[in-house]
């Protein structure tokens, strides 16, 4: 007599690799880190790939891009962060884009930890507009970097041939 019929040993076998597959299936994880004056600068976002796909450029006016895949992208700031006229306090904000007539916006959210399609506009700091910029080097799976110089630098984020940047300042 076996402890296990053949059946729950199949089906004990299908679960693990259908839970296998499924953990294979989330995209990966970037990090960008900085300092500027000492004070260090985070970003946190999953990493699709394109697959062949135009993602940024099916994009219509008004839809709302969690800047990379899963959980919602986060930046984490131990100074004051400035983009453009706008700040955010020393802390942890989620970051979104959204598309514009023109181009796109960077949005700055308070709040944390959600999904990256749980955006609440009622949460957003504020908007700021971002630079769009064609890169000769196409970048397969979506990429953020933040570089610094001293207590201003840039954050760039690049998915295939597209860049969407913005300058900001960490007091």
């Amino acid at each position: 007599m076996t402890l296990f019929p053949k059946r729950s040993l199949f089906a004990a076998l299908a679960v693990l690799v259908s839970l296998a597959a499924l953990a294979l299936a989330h995209n990966p994880r970037g990090k960008a880190e900085a300092s500027f004056n000492g004070k260090a600068v985070t970003v946190e976002y999953g990493r699709p790939s394109l697959n062949g796909r135009d993602m940024l450029g099916q994009a219509t006016p008004g839809m709302v891009w969690r800047l990379g895949s899963e959980n919602a992208t986060t930046i984490t700031t131990e100074g004051d962060l400035m983009i453009g006229p706008n700040m955010a306090a020393a802390g942890a904000y989620s970051l979104f884009a959204k598309k514009t007539d023109g181009g796109w916006d960077l949005l700055v959210n308070s709040e944390t930890g959600q999904s990256g399609l749980a955006h609440d506009p009622e949460k957003d700091l504020f908007s700021a507009p971002l630079k769009v910029e064609a890169t000769d080097d196409a970048a397969e799976m979506f990429t953020i970097s933040l570089m610094a110089d001293g207590m201003n630098g840039t954050l760039r984020m690049q998915w295939g041939s597209t860049a969407l940047v913005t300058d900001l300042m960490v007091h």
